[in-house]
């Protein structure tokens, strides 16, 4: 097991054991204590925007009709029409401000590797709301189930840093100054 490229220079390890990992974050100014965020989007549901999926050359299309049925709007049914929400932790540093981006959904974990190959960085940053109101000392489990070779095996055209950032479990969670433990995200990811 492996820290995941993206959080190597933030993360100190804390436990290992074959398949997880234990990890404590600390910012870049060496201070450990965060306010932990959440954005936390439905998935993108273009139907809702839709009447009716019709089929055009063996192809399928989401349409929009007028009044008079005639299609004023139509889109191709892709992958992106089913897409999974949208999971972003974000964390900031309660003595220099920094922030740091702990977990999202469409870049780190199998299904990012697998179902979003696209850039997907445009998010609404209005959306994060405050998880827990006190700064808490924060802590990442990361579990992997596949050795590097058994995913390239599995996944074709993989580099190493695409595999570090790619893993079935992650759970993420603070403890503030009085002891008490505070979930921030657990999610599987595959």
């Amino acid at each position: 097991m492996l820290v995941p490229k993206y959080l190597e220079e933030i993360t100190e390890t804390m436990k290992k054991s074959n398949n997880n990992e234990l990890l404590k974050i600390r910012c870049k100014c060496n201070h450990n204590y965060f306010i932990a965020y959440k954005f936390f989007d439905k998935y993108i549901n273009v139907k809702q925007k839709f009447n009716e999926i019709i089929r055009i050359n063996n192809k399928l299309y989401y349409v929009k009709r007028n009044f008079f049925g005639k299609i004023k709007e139509k889109i191709e049914c892709n992958e992106s029409c089913f897409r999974k929400q949208r999971t972003v932790i974000k964390i900031k540093c309660e003595k220099c401000g920094l922030e740091y981006i702990l977990f999202d959904n469409y870049k780190h974990g199998y299904d990012a590797t697998i179902n979003f190959k696209d850039n997907f960085d445009d998010y609404d940053t209005t959306k994060f709301k405050i998880i827990y109101n006190l700064p808490v000392e924060v802590y990442i489990k990361i579990y992997q189930d596949l050795s590097y070779e058994q995913f390239k095996d599995d996944f074709q055209n993989i580099d190493y840093e695409t595999y570090l950032n790619s893993f079935s479990n992650i759970d993420i969670y603070g403890i503030d100054s009085k002891s008490k433990k505070i979930k921030i995200c657990s999610e599987e990811t595959a």
